[in-house]
């Protein structure tokens, strides 16, 4: 819920400051208006890339290219009006954040992403309020005047702000993302040292085949039941060795190249898991994945 109320608060802000310029366009310079595209543009691509990171868990290369999208998509946008040296400046920093917001989220240990989404909140909504101070400054105060109160003064910004960061301050988190950063307690039926080994006397209720490669899991995105009893099977296809570990649970399958290495287990609590490498630098290249488990 409050990622979704953050994710209004970002899009109230940007079409603000958006319908601001809009307004006032011939009367901002050229250099005021390139200050606000990069600002706009950098602001929107990372705090776009912190959320998406957590909307589509797993999926680095989607929540990237999506992030700099939109980011280079709003800072050309609020540039247009002003200049083509504004368009791109605005692009450019649209990207820029777009790329930094996602490593940032897929670099952050699980146990503080809500922290950083908390420092990114606070970031945008403080750079959007003193670029739109810095607009109002560079208009005269009649030409504001005949424009609504929104326009014409920030409190009615601050005040937008204000309430939409202390709603997600006092309103529960524990969905604000979707990494499970609690300790579930998981089952663990039976663990496999080597592929070899018979397991006769185990009965599972569905096999999971996942193949690692360097370095990306396939799948990459898993759905299981509530427990249910899961034989995962890691299937290292790739020249170097890999891990499978579900973060905040004591379950990791290690393989070796072109080797086999399985694990029975089960999940008594409903949620989003996030699915790493733990090995140095794989994790970082997007070697992740996600798992729901649902009733």
């Amino acid at each position: 819920m409050s990622e979704i109320v953050l994710s209004i608060l970002f899009g109230i802000l940007t079409v603000w400051v958006t319908r601001f310029i809009f307004a006032f366009r011939k009367q901002l310079t050229c250099m005021v208006g390139m200050m606000a595209a990069m600002a706009m543009g950098m602001s929107v691509g990372l705090s776009m890339g912190t959320i998406l990171t957590l909307w589509l868990p797993g999926q680095f290369f989607q929540s990237t290219v999506i992030s700099m999208l939109i980011g280079g998509a709003v800072g050309a946008l609020i540039g247009g009006p002003i200049s083509v040296m504004a368009v791109m400046d605005g692009l450019l920093s649209g990207i820029m954040g777009g790329m930094m917001g996602t490593m940032l989220m897929v670099m952050m240990p699980s146990p503080y992403t809500l922290i950083a989404v908390k420092v990114i909140s606070m970031l945008f909504s403080g750079v959007i309020f003193i670029l739109f101070i810095m607009l109002l400054s560079e208009i005269k105060p009649e030409l504001l005047k005949q424009r609504s109160f929104l326009f014409s003064t920030p409190i009615s910004m601050f005040l937008v702000i204000g309430l939409v960061l202390a709603f997600t301050q006092i309103s529960p988190l524990q969905d604000f993302t979707r990494f499970s950063d609690d300790q579930h307690h998981i089952q663990l039926s039976h663990d496999h040292d080597h592929s070899s080994q018979p397991e006769a006397n185990l009965s599972t209720d569905m096999e999971l085949l996942v193949q690692a490669k360097e370095y990306s899991f396939n799948p990459g995105s898993i759905h299981i039941r509530l427990g249910q009893k899961v034989k995962i099977t890691l299937d290292n296809t790739g020249q170097i060795e890999h891990d499978f570990e579900i973060v905040g649970t004591n379950i990791h399958i290690h393989s070796a190249p072109g080797k086999k290495n399985s694990l029975v287990v089960s999940f008594d609590k409903a949620g989003y898991y996030q699915v790493i490498c733990t090995l140095p630098g794989h994790k970082e290249a997007g070697m992740t994945a996600s798992i729901q488990v649902s009733k």
